[in-house]
């Protein structure tokens, strides 16, 4: 009994200093985005993200940071038309997600490091002009992020990502050019330039 106790008394401490060696840091961050959508005839979007972030720091070389982030997104002078398939002009399309992702931080030099991790982005909102059915845009969208980064001792990081959807934007054929061939879908494309700070 002593021994099955001393035992678990070992174990609760390593456990202890493991996490003890464990750095969890909560922040936020915020930027702009350049934003379009693949295979249609549209030009760059700038818009803005925001959130938070917590960072799990795992070893002297990596952090796990899973982060909340409202995101618009979208494209601007997009080709439509209307339910018959006329011609009726250029829109800027803005689409609001709620975004859950997963990053992966790996620290090579110093400050310096490279990041990766999927996203799962809900769509909370949209600006459609003109044609307004539900069924225009999917309601959810799977994403990948790669980027770079640089923090400072005090907590700030400067960062640029590259974000690309993994699921078609759009459910029906209102955009000119998607479906001149069948196997194109719109994805989502994100250019992300901003900085963080952690607490």
């Amino acid at each position: 009994m002593i021994r099955r106790l001393c035992i678990l008394m070992a174990v609760m401490a390593a456990t202890a200093q493991l996490y003890a060696q464990k750095k969890v840091s909560p922040g936020i961050r915020a930027g702009m985005n350049v934003s379009t959508l693949s295979n249609i005839d549209a030009d760059f979007k700038t818009d803005f993200y925001a959130g938070g972030a917590l960072g799990v720091r795992l070893s002297p070389r990596y952090t796990l940071q899973p982060e909340l982030t409202y995101s618009r997104q979208g494209a601007r002078n997009v080709a439509t038309v209307d339910e018959g398939g006329v011609p009726i002009g250029q829109r800027d399309v803005t689409i609001e997600y709620l975004s859950l992702g997963i990053i992966n931080k790996f620290y090579f030099a110093g400050g310096f490091h490279g990041m990766a991790g999927p996203s799962f982005d809900v769509k909370i909102g949209r600006n459609f002009p003109r044609i307004d059915f539900d069924g225009d845009y999917n309601g959810a969208d799977l994403g990948l992020t790669l980027g770079f980064g640089y923090t400072l001792p005090f907590g700030l990081t400067i960062e640029g990502r590259f974000k690309t959807g993994l699921l078609d934007v759009f459910n029906n054929d209102y955009f000119l050019g998607i479906f001149d061939d069948p196997d194109k879908i719109s994805l989502n494309r994100v250019f992300q330039i901003g900085v963080g700070y952690s607490f």
